[in-house]
């Protein structure tokens, strides 16, 4: 059996986050293999692994991952890997940002990390400027598009050594940096047209964002420790009856 678990196991964590802790609902997937004369898991010792660790007063969440794998190898001596994945969300100006970590420990001791975050932005066309330009006359810095919001995710994988949340979250702020403009939870209405002014002069196609996520994420401590860095966009199009999807690999 290649791998066999448990997944969406529900806890309560209070994770390490800049220096101070936070509770979090985080979900878990964990996994091990199987070898051909062993029928299935032990459901309860997976669970005994995780829910152990969750003693702790304050946890940091890559030593929380290993820990579990750690344990899983040590009451499963047949398996040679364990596999833990978890996935928190954490509030950042009025939305929630998806954060994942996943490590597969093998049983030599061996580790490799993947991890993921996902954040939502604004763009802008730079088609439908060139073309109410082209017909209108207009200023180049005064002439319209259309806009909308997009969902953009970094997923940094192959590092031999634990990614850390400090590490994502300096992946986030790439991100939101890399948008023609970022979603503030509260704007007056001086600050609602200079940012309309931002994110249509500045704009970009999907593919335009994914090759900038890929190229700075991969320029971040994560992205230095990353074998593989992949870059997805998805943009919530407003004037069309379906999405735009772009998609970048970029080998560390």
């Amino acid at each position: 059996m290649n791998k066999a678990g448990i997944s969406n196991l529900y806890v309560e964590a209070h994770i390490e986050l800049e220096k101070s802790c936070h509770e979090y609902t985080a979900i878990l997937n964990i996994y091990t293999d199987l070898p051909a004369d062993k029928r299935g898991v032990h459901l309860s010792r997976l669970v005994n692994a995780a829910l152990s660790e969750l003693n702790r007063t304050c946890l940091r969440i890559e030593d929380f991952l290993s820990n579990i794998a750690k344990k899983i190898l040590a009451t499963h001596q047949y398996s040679s890997f364990a596999e833990v994945e978890t996935k928190i969300a954490i509030p950042r100006n009025g939305q929630l940002v998806s954060i994942e970590f996943k490590v597969r420990k093998k049983k030599t001791g061996e580790e490799e990390w993947r991890a993921s975050v996902e954040i939502m932005g604004a763009t802008s066309c730079p088609c439908a400027k060139e073309v109410f330009r082209f017909y209108e006359g207009t200023e180049w810095n005064h002439t319209p598009t259309h806009m909308q919001r997009a969902m953009a995710k970094a997923i940094l994988d192959g590092s031999k050594t634990p990614l850390t949340i400090e590490e994502a979250l300096e992946v986030i702020s790439v991100i939101e940096s890399s948008f023609s403009g970022i979603l503030p939870v509260s704007l007056s209405r001086d600050e609602e047209k200079e940012l309309i002014k931002k994110v249509i002069n500045n704009p970009m196609f999907a593919e335009d964002l994914a090759r900038e996520i890929a190229v700075r994420v991969s320029k971040t401590e994560a992205g230095r420790k990353s074998r593989d860095i992949i870059a997805q966009v998805n943009s919530l199009e407003s004037i069309h009856p379906f999405n735009v999807y772009a998609e970048v690999h970029f080998n560390g």
